[in-house]
């Protein structure tokens, strides 16, 4: 527990040399907090994603891998949730989230690619297009999917990461949405 956030907190309390009478005053107060983001950004994202993470223990979910990005040397960082385009006419919003590394010699167990404190585990670049859209271009045998024709060249080490990423989000009952290896949805509203 962060004393130095106790004392902020606490510093009307009359007796600060007792610890546990301030622990116990203040908890609440560090309960409140813990729920609440820290800046407006983080308040922002919250706001935007409540009622994405209220369905299907997607909070709790999130959460769990949280604490497994944590143990291995990473961070979760959610960047919003965004409605993106899932089919013709089909429009569904989704948690967008990238992966920062906190400890590169724990997170270079599980990930690869270049690793250093504070960046960002290397999955490539964000589309934004329209997964599994069909484009014609002049003869019936030049037909090509969209996803494949803008899908850039990536390397293993981003392929590797991208299928990482998806495994921890699908044990925790998350799946990717096509051709957006950023963007989750819970399982059972997958469209």
């Amino acid at each position: 527990m962060n004393i130095a956030l106790i004392e902020r907190k606490c510093v009307t309390l009359p007796m600060r040399g007792v610890l546990l009478a301030g622990l116990m005053a203040c908890l609440p107060v560090l309960a409140k907090d813990s729920a609440i983001p820290m800046d407006e950004e983080e308040k922002q994202i919250a706001t935007d994603c409540a009622a994405l993470l209220d369905q299907a223990n997607t909070r709790r979910a999130m959460h769990v891998v949280r604490v497994q990005l944590q143990a291995q040397g990473m961070k979760l960082v959610t960047q919003g949730c965004p409605f993106v385009r899932t089919g013709v006419g089909n429009m569904q919003q989704v948690l967008d989230v990238r992966v920062q590394v906190t400890d590169s010699d724990a997170a270079a167990q599980f990930v690869r690619g270049p690793l250093a404190d504070g960046e960002e585990v290397d999955m490539g670049a964000v589309h934004l297009g329209m997964p599994g859209q069909v484009h014609q271009v002049h003869h019936v045998d030049q037909v090509q999917e969209l996803g494949a024709a803008q899908q850039e060249e990536v390397s293993p080490d981003v392929l590797f990461n991208r299928q990482w990423l998806a495994g921890v989000m699908k044990a925790r009952g998350l799946q990717t949405v096509q051709d957006h290896w950023w963007a989750f949805v819970p399982a059972a509203t997958r469209n």
